[in-house]
């Protein structure tokens, strides 16, 4: 298979922002993407920074610090932007011959990074200089096949952007709602009006220190649900192993198993379906997840509390919304740095089992309990779905190396 190098298709661009005429300053992350910068620019001469406009390229030549990734990116979001001056900007020379969109394909291969690694070098700080990118070999297929090649791939970063969308807005939905019903107590009356502004009656609850509606009570976490502390019978030579940092916002974060011998000290814990995994660390990282499947071979950190329900009266997806909404996040956060240790930390019986949970009557808390029965099920299938869509672009990805190549120069 021919390849063709880099430095043949690509110039250098140096233009700065003399006359102060840009204002957006973006970052470059290891994700391929442009960001706000996080700088501090008190003070900084603007006039010295990069311009970089859509479709040109920037990238970061210290790879020292970014783990086994590099830093390089297309500006797609906006027309014209400003980066810092150590960053690179290039662009194609000719658009007709390599599409700005197909390189950028190339640049998301993880062979690509672990190129950029190797070819790294220097004492101090290792860097993958602009002749080392210009020597970077690639096939380039005739325009008509890169095109379609960049609209396969489009095509299923469509769908994922959508559905992330969609979950966002999930997610907003159900918070505004349960706002709506268990703060501001404007359920559907028996007429579908909302209750307490249409003149619902209220009772003074002295747990909570105000009025909730007739018919709703107030109940302990801790009568709801137990820390659920089984040691996992470790019967089979290799398990998945789960810590803190594998989990993230519902997210199991891979499914690899590893001998139990290899496992760390605080991997003790058995997990059941329906299980709900909080960590004690830092509850603002949002390290938790929902078990929605059968999991013999889970084992999890000490470090993560294992919420098991005590009670049929609730389902799993009741408390789970508890806990990760926003304001009860931000509550345990806030008790987790005020106490001393090594980190902001939580515990069951410190934080999680005195907490007052408000219950409605029976008929809104089915309604309630349903909608989140429904509300997570259609999350977690469009999450799942962009699991599997995210293997199909790295699939395409990796068939950039097997397109039937015409020499086009």
């Amino acid at each position: 298979m021919s390849y063709k190098r880099l430095g043949d298709y690509i110039q250098p661009v140096n233009i700065r922002n003399t006359y102060l005429e840009v204002t957006t300053l973006l970052g470059v992350s290891v994700k391929k993407k442009f960001i706000p910068s996080i700088a501090n620019t008190v003070g900084t001469d603007f006039k010295k920074y990069k311009i970089v406009k859509k479709h040109q390229f920037v990238y970061i030549p210290d790879t020292s610090r970014r783990g086994e990734k590099i830093g390089i990116a297309m500006l797609e979001s906006h027309n014209i932007a400003l980066v810092s001056q150590a960053y690179t900007v290039f662009e194609i020379e000719n658009q007709k011959k390599l599409l700005s969109e197909y390189l950028m394909m190339w640049f998301r291969r993880p062979e690509f990074d672990r190129y950029a690694r190797i070819k790294s070098h220097g004492s101090v700080r290792e860097v993958f200089d602009w002749e080392e990118l210009c020597d970077t070999q690639l096939p380039i297929p005739s325009l008509e096949k890169q095109q379609q090649i960049v609209a396969e791939y489009n095509t299923v970063a469509k769908r994922i952007k959508l559905n992330e969308q969609l979950n966002q807005k999930l997610e907003e939905t159900a918070q505004a709602l349960y706002k709506h019903w268990f703060v501001d107590f404007e359920f559907p009356n028996v007429d579908g009006k909302p209750y307490k502004s249409s003149g619902g009656e209220m009772v003074y609850n002295e747990e909570l220190d105000k009025d909730i509606p007739v018919g709703w009570s107030v109940e302990r976490l801790g009568e709801i649900i137990e820390s659920h502390s089984k040691k996992h019978d470790f019967k089979k030579e290799e398990l998945i192993f789960f810590n803190t940092s594998d989990i993230l916002e519902g997210d199991f974060l891979h499914n690899n198993y590893m001998k139990v011998e290899e496992m760390p000290g605080q991997a003790k814990k058995t997990i059941s379906k329906n299980d709900i995994l909080y960590s004690e660390i830092r509850p603002a990282n949002k390290r938790y997840a929902l078990v929605r499947i059968d999991s013999e071979d889970y084992v999890v950190s000490t470090k993560l509390m294992v919420l098991r329900l005590l009670t049929d009266k609730f389902n799993s997806e009741r408390i789970y919304h508890y806990l990760i909404y926003p304001e009860t996040i931000k509550e345990l956060h806030q008790a987790a740095e005020g106490r001393s240790g090594t980190f902001p930390q939580i515990t069951f019986e410190e934080h999680i089992e005195n907490r007052q949970l408000i219950i409605a009557s029976d008929n809104i808390e089915k309604k309630w309990q349903a909608y989140l029965t429904l509300h997570f099920e259609q999350f977690y299938n469009q999450r799942d779905e962009n699991k599997k869509l995210k293997e199909l672009q790295s699939l395409l990805l990796a068939k950039m190396t097997k397109v039937e190549l015409i020499n086009i120069n």
